[in-house]
């Protein structure tokens, strides 16, 4: 059919972003700890750069422990590191808040 996105509702949720890098074929990697909920791959979240907030897509999760019950949750009070795009190039994300709301 195409043209129509379908946007799923996101449970509250936030992370503040620790770190952030660049890794070749994958793309921007932000690390930090989800707090409040899970963040999913496919959410849509919003990028707080002070008054300024940027719609953003959480293309991939990975996790910095081993022991995760599902590879495409981040959960909530667990370290870990989300592939991101639709940010603007030249942002320097650490210390920025991604947020549901």
């Amino acid at each position: 059919m195409g043209g129509i996105e379908t946007l799923k509702e996101v449970p509250v949720t936030r992370m503040f972003i620790a770190d952030s890098f660049t890794v070749p074929r994958v793309g921007i990697v932000v690390t930090g700890r989800p707090e409040l909920g899970d963040i999913r791959e496919g959410d849509l979240l919003w990028l707080n750069e002070g008054a300024v907030r940027h719609r953003v897509t959480v293309r991939g999760v990975r996790h910095l422990c081993a022991r995760s019950l599902d590879p495409r949750v981040a959960p909530a009070g667990i370290n870990s590191s989300l592939i991101l795009d639709g940010f603007p190039e030249g942002i320097e994300l650490p210390g920025l808040l991604l947020s549901s709301e």
